[in-house]
């Protein structure tokens, strides 16, 4: 079972004070979530200014970091197009640069975004990895009729909903219609906030892959503040244990 951390997203300072931003401590953290068992990690690079973004500079640069922290877990990055103010064409420009040694392994699309199919023929293009973004049991569909649905490495399935009820049954919705149309790719669940413990623990009865983080959470199953990605993913991955999984 893979358990994948999310280190950052748009999480704030204010919302958790240890979320790394830096590509130091990006590292650090990929590190501490490493050795708690992650097997792949997800970052949102910042700029200078703490500010989520795609520019090739921050991205590879945050990359490198990463690897040369842990060399031997994949490493991928954000195309949210939040990160460009909705440009679906500066995206596309800025994506253009992620190339060299220091590329990530994957990146995830999301499907409810304009452009989607150009963005993922571009990654696969420069050698990265494409992991689809599906929050709802409608983005599965466009994942089915979109250039590449049967091409990528994992389905992220990620419903946004802060009832823990309504997130678990999206996520399962999302798993029926991703079945319906045989796309049969690694599935990774993941929910916000206190959700993210019932959608983890829901994915966990029925098998698929789980990712937890600081993008995703602050707390714990408890609803008490987490230290860090570290103890994330700790906190799933004794879950899971106690499920009867592997790593």
């Amino acid at each position: 079972m893979l358990i994948k951390a999310c280190l950052n997203g748009g999480t704030t300072r204010q919302q958790h004070p240890a979320v790394p931003r830096t590509p130091a401590e990006l590292a650090a953290d990929a590190l501490e979530a490493a050795r708690a068992g992650a097997g792949a990690i997800h970052v949102h690079p910042r700029d200078a200014s703490g500010n989520e973004t795609l520019e090739a500079e921050p991205v590879l640069a945050a990359v490198r970091a990463i690897r040369a922290a842990v060399p031997d877990v994949p490493v991928g990055v954000t195309t949210g197009i939040w990160a460009v103010e909705g440009d679906p064409a500066r995206r596309m420009v800025l994506v253009s640069g992620w190339t060299g040694d220091d590329r990530p392994d994957f990146a995830s699309v999301n499907l409810s975004e304009p452009g989607a199919n150009e963005l993922a023929a571009s990654l696969s293009g420069l050698g990265i990895a494409v992991e689809a973004g599906i929050w709802t049991a409608d983005d599965a569909e466009r994942l089915a009729a979109s250039n590449f649905g049967r091409k990528v490495i994992r389905v992220l399935i990620e419903p946004s909903e802060s009832s823990p009820d309504a997130a678990v049954a999206t996520a399962a919705q999302v798993e029926e219609a991703l079945d319906r149309h045989d796309l049969h790719a690694p599935r990774v669940h993941h929910g916000y906030g206190i959700a993210t413990w019932h959608v983890i623990r829901a994915a966990i009865r029925l098998g698929p892959d789980v990712r937890v983080g600081l993008e995703d959470t602050v707390v714990l199953p408890d609803g008490q503040p987490a230290s860090g990605n570290g103890e994330l993913v700790a906190v799933a991955i004794r879950l899971a244990a106690d499920a009867g999984h592997q790593f």
